[in-house]
């Protein structure tokens, strides 16, 4: 009867022998044999990304053709990214621009112009860096065809539309981000500032001046006020350092 239980165990449909006590070199034994642990440290490995730039072909195709690619939009996205973060924001212009072109002139199909929303908005803001207002025009004209409401949509179009100096029209979309995200403190505090460059222009008599002033101070403090209500903050030395950011700028912007 033993030996029979012996049979049995060895003629399992899978035979797992433990690596202290076997040395076979069947599938699994010889796989952990074979592992190796090797120093982060000591592997010499540079990402394809940033050893060739395979992403950017800048200046090697077309603009529409490389649109044309399978991959060409994340491509050129990828590129018009790393550039801006490089500040080189001229040649994100150009390059968004060319691209928002291509695409639209493109009668081969519907396109949905909210694919290329992401080059529009990175195109927008290089154009604000370097105060292309031309071309902010342009991102803007197009993203505003993007549709839908959401934070993101409306905090942007409030930034282009103050870059235009259409602040009145900036406040309706502050107002409108502010309806979803009510406890974002900066842009409480962007429309804030929004509101004292309004009462700062000419044309304003003193009794306007003054309640947009207030209207501006009620912003700030509210911005203020959620810093210092959020309790995951209280002992943070970022947050520390911003609500005495916050603390001095009320006390300058302060309506006499």
């Amino acid at each position: 009867m033993a030996d029979s239980e012996d049979v049995d165990d060895a003629h399992g449909f899978f035979q797992f022998a433990a690596a202290s006590d076997s040395d076979d070199d069947g599938l699994f034994g010889a796989t952990r044999e074979r592992t190796r642990r090797v120093d982060v440290s000591q592997i010499d490995y540079t990402p394809r990304i940033d050893e060739d730039a395979w992403f950017d072909r800048t200046g090697t195709i077309d603009t529409g053709d490389w649109l044309a690619r399978h991959t060409g939009l994340d491509e050129i996205t990828y590129t018009a990214q790393r550039s801006y973060f490089k500040q080189a924001y001229a040649p994100v212009v150009t390059l968004c621009r060319q691209t928002a072109a291509a695409y639209t002139s493109d009668t081969r199909g519907a396109r949905r112009i909210a694919n290329i929303r992401e080059i529009l908005e990175i195109g927008a803001r290089s154009a604000m860096r370097i105060g292309d207002l031309d071309s902010v025009q342009f991102f803007y004209d197009w993203y505003l065809q993007c549709g839908g409401r959401n934070p993101g949509y409306n905090g942007f179009l409030a930034e282009v539309l103050a870059a235009l100096g259409r602040p009145a029209e900036a406040l309706g979309q502050y107002t409108e981000y502010l309806e979803q995200r009510p406890q974002d403190a900066a842009v409480w505090e962007a429309m804030g500032q929004l509101l004292v460059d309004i009462a700062q222009k000419a044309g304003h008599g003193e009794s306007d001046r003054a309640v947009l002033l207030r209207l501006a101070l009620g912003a700030f403090c509210r911005s203020h006020a959620i810093i210092e209500g959020c309790r995951s903050w209280k002992t943070m030395d970022i947050a520390v350092q911003r609500r005495l950011l916050q603390t001095r700028e009320l006390r300058r912007k302060r309506p006499g």
